[in-house]
């Protein structure tokens, strides 16, 4: 994938030009880190579900669950 049709470049340039308006160099880093924040996290969180739905043990429908 070529970096001008980078996903995250491209939300970059959307929220640079949303902000350039302004000429706020403020701005547009507060939301430049806004943005980055919010796919970190999601990053994050996506990862933590996929640990831990792997982490469970599979059991047939029929079988009961393990006692705890």
């Amino acid at each position: 994938m070529s970096k001008g049709n980078d996903p995250l470049e491209r939300l970059v340039r959307v929220v640079e030009q949303r902000a350039a308006g302004d000429d706020d160099v403020r701005a547009t880093t507060f939301a430049r880190g806004l943005v980055l924040g919010a796919l970190v996290g999601a990053a994050i969180a996506g990862s933590t579900i996929w640990q831990r739905r792997h982490a469970r043990p599979v059991t047939q429908p029929d079988e009961a669950p393990p006692p705890r």
